[in-house]
């Protein structure tokens, strides 16, 4: 079993790092084969909605995500961790996931449509912390996340 571990925070050694590697740490423990993305270290350019990866499924954009797409490939469960900034995931974070297009269009080329409404990759995992008391504080968080990760739920 692989996992990928995505390092979403700005800060290294901050709330999200350290429940991600507990949690990478109980996997490896269990026997899967993990590695880590840490989105702060990536040169990533945000999407640019050209529909380039709607012909080929693939992003047009040479850059640090070509490094990423493979993991994404191979990675049966995703553990996603992020702090949360104003009631959504981290802009390292958010660039990563936007560029994360070109696997939905891959998707759309490669099955069917009624092989579209089955996601049977894996697993996919969000792990997010927050500093303030806002009632809806997660939400936003949630809601990228879940389609984000969908691929694998």
């Amino acid at each position: 079993m692989k996992v990928l571990g995505i390092y979403g925070s700005g800060r290294k050694g901050g709330n999200s790092d350290k429940l991600l590697d507990h949690a990478l740490e109980g996997a490896e423990s269990a026997g899967a084969v993990v590695s880590k993305v840490y989105a702060r270290d990536l040169k990533v350019s945000g999407c640019r909605a050209c529909g380039g990866c709607e012909k080929t499924g693939k992003c047009v954009i040479k850059d640090d995500m070509n490094s990423v797409y493979p993991q994404f490939e191979e990675a049966d469960i995703v553990l996603l961790a992020s702090p949360v900034y104003f009631y959504g995931v981290s802009g390292q974070v958010k660039l990563l996931i936007d560029r994360a297009q070109a696997m939905w269009s891959k998707r759309m080329i490669e099955k069917t449509p009624e092989g579209r409404k089955t996601f049977d990759k894996g697993v996919g995992y969000l792990i997010a912390v927050g500093a303030t008391k806002g009632q809806n504080l997660f939400e936003g968080v949630q809601l990228t996340a879940k389609y984000f990760l969908m691929p694998w739920i």
